[in-house]
């Protein structure tokens, strides 16, 4: 099953999106001269806020969906300032970014004028997230989502000229295949760069977990079906984060015949996941339709990034997996709450399938 990413898009820009664009090109292209010397503090100042400015426009327009060809086009051709897990990633990734937990990567390959790079990677032993930037030696740098969202039409004209083969990611650790669910997030400043997270598939791993060790080699193998080559990615990995935190519970709590239990909750500086055992009378819609909040005992709530789930390994069971966004601190306890999401009502919480796990220092 497909990992769902939850997205939100600011709905408060009214403006004209060409005028707009045509404004914020302009500012980019340079300020204005000014005929009278500025006191140099001054002038600095002024700068840094026309830049900053200029950013939140760029962010505003860009998240709204407010971009035609030509702002594209200009953009693509901006160098990207800072790390693209800043601008654009999760909570979890900027703060992995900000506190130098991330990886600075240089691999890269090209075949037939079109090049694949990684350049920055988070492992935190729950998910793999790098930066993959895909280039063309014409400049022009197509959107990762055209490449990976062709139309119907594309594909039909492609499956034509090279057979019914798709664009693909592989994973493989220490030469060997790994079973991993992957997902390109929404670009953001750099439209032919994105952030690539991997994760093990539940639906045949049955676990949220890599079982790999600290340090190993990784690549990823890539198919651009556009011009039907593949591309391989190889480089060193270590475990990124410095803390991590696994809680579990051999408690089994019921609820209308559907019994539940928390096989692992795992926290690191980056990400909060979530893994739970479902048996009983249970199936796919049941599974999928029950989802989780997790609370700490300052009562702030985590919030959701992704979520999966997929037949067990027994007969009878589910196993639904739940990617949060990490708490400000390591909590010293928390409260999973199932809920049901309730037409014209919100959620509706399941205090009987309520679990409290304290977290040993």
């Amino acid at each position: 099953m497909e990992i769902r990413i939850r997205q939100a898009k600011p709905t408060y820009i009214h403006a004209d999106p060409e005028r707009t664009a045509e404004a914020v090109m302009a500012r980019l292209q340079g300020m204005p001269k000014i005929g009278r010397v500025q006191p140099v503090r001054r002038r600095v100042r002024t700068a840094s806020l026309i830049t900053a400015s200029t950013a939140v426009v760029l962010l505003c327009i860009l998240g709204a969906g407010f971009v035609n060809p030509a702002m594209a086009n200009a953009l693509s051709k901006l160098p990207l300032v800072g790390s693209l897990f800043v601008e654009a990633g999760d909570t979890g990734l900027k703060t992995a970014s900000k506190q130098g937990m991330t990886a600075k990567i240089n691999a890269s390959e090209s075949h037939d004028g079109v090049t694949f790079k990684i350049s920055e990677m988070m492992y935190d032993g729950t998910r793999m997230s790098m930066v993959l930037t895909r280039e063309t030696d014409d400049g022009k740098n197509p959107p990762l989502k055209k490449w990976t969202n062709a139309t119907l039409e594309e594909l039909t004209e492609m499956w034509k000229r090279q057979g019914k083969e798709s664009s693909m990611i592989e994973v493989r650790a220490n030469g060997k295949k790994l079973k991993v669910a992957t997902a390109l997030a929404s670009d953001i400043l750099h439209h032919n760069s994105s952030i690539l997270t991997i994760q093990p598939s539940v639906s045949e791993t049955h676990t949220t977990s890599f079982e790999l060790p600290d340090a190993f080699n990784l690549e990823v193998v890539i198919r651009d079906a556009t011009i039907g080559q593949y591309f391989t990615l190889s480089f060193p990995v270590k475990k990124t984060t410095s803390q991590s935190i696994v809680l579990a519970s051999e408690e089994t709590k019921s609820y209308n015949e559907l019994a539940m239990r928390i096989t692992k909750l795992e926290m690191t500086e980056a990400t909060s996941q979530l893994e739970v055992n479902l048996s009983g009378k249970v199936d796919a819609e049941i599974g999928d339709s029950l989802q989780y909040d997790i609370q700490n005992e300052r009562g702030e709530y985590a919030n959701v990034m992704s979520g999966s789930g997929s037949p067990g390994a027994d007969s009878g069971t589910y196993v639904s997996t739940v990617e949060f966004t990490p708490f400000p601190s390591f909590p010293k306890m928390v409260t999973v709450k199932p809920y049901l999401l309730k037409e014209g009502m919100g959620k509706e919480y399941i205090p009987e399938l309520e679990f409290t796990l304290p977290v040993n220092n």
